[in-house]
């Protein structure tokens, strides 16, 4: 499970893809897994795939670059930073945790920005009309699955109103790939191009937890909390 602080891509200035690639640059994703969530989960890479996913890629990490980070913004036509508001929502603590780290992070990079905590019925009200906003993402099995619902150009979900057509070229590709290695390298151009291009800076993938008798046999936790009842059995003392 995760959050990404997603830009509309149709609303000044995240129309402008130099601003959302700094916006990347100035996320410390480790320091904000420490500080939101204890170190307990995997640091995100801003494309929203997750190791867990058997069609992950591993590529190269864009790594908290605050310095180029500017001088992606200067080069973008912002050479005194820029003035944001980000609106969040106060539960669970672990997400206003991340907004406020990363919104530290970022002056780093001449990014002001404003939090704006919603009560979360307001939020959720809004949520895919604000032109910056902290959302959270539950798991899908697939890694291709939540880039369909979330950054396919035209869809209800897709809350930043990302529109690119090589990735919905590349996405509908990997959709119709039943091989999960052809598959995986089709992820990989999908993830380069969230990373380059995309609307997110995502800061986390954070762990969940579960508990059960030693008796159960068989039981593995889900990232979604599925339960496999076939899969399980009962020992007896």
């Amino acid at each position: 499970q995760t959050g990404v602080a997603r830009m509309r891509s149709d609303s000044k200035p995240f129309d402008n893809p130099a601003v959302r690639k700094a916006m990347r640059l100035a996320t410390d994703t480790d320091k904000t897994l420490q500080i939101a969530h204890k170190g307990v989960g995997t640091a995100a890479e801003h494309h929203h795939v997750c190791p867990v996913h058997p069609d992950y890629k591993k590529i190269e990490t864009m790594g908290y670059n605050p310095e180029e980070a500017k001088k992606v913004l200067a080069e973008g036509g912002f050479p005194d930073g820029i003035d944001v508001e980000i609106v969040c929502k106060p539960d669970p603590s672990w997400e206003q945790a991340a907004v406020e780290a990363m919104a530290e992070q970022w002056k780093a990079a001449g990014i002001r920005a404003k939090i704006n905590v919603m009560p979360s019925n307001k939020f959720w009200e809004v949520w895919t009309s604000v032109p910056f906003g902290f959302t959270e993402w539950t798991h899908r099995p697939l890694g291709f699955m939540v880039l369909a619902l979330a950054y396919r150009t035209g869809v209800p979900w897709n809350e930043s109103a990302y529109s690119n057509a090589k990735f919905d070229e590349l996405l509908a590709k990997a959709e119709g790939t039943i091989d999960i290695a052809a598959r995986t390298e089709i992820l990989g151009e999908l993830e380069k191009i969230m990373q380059e291009d995309g609307p997110i800076a995502q800061p986390l993938w954070r762990a969940i937890f579960t508990a059960y008798d030693k008796q159960i046999k068989g039981y593995e936790i889900h990232p979604t909390y599925y339960i496999h009842g076939e899969e399980i059995g009962i020992e007896q003392a």
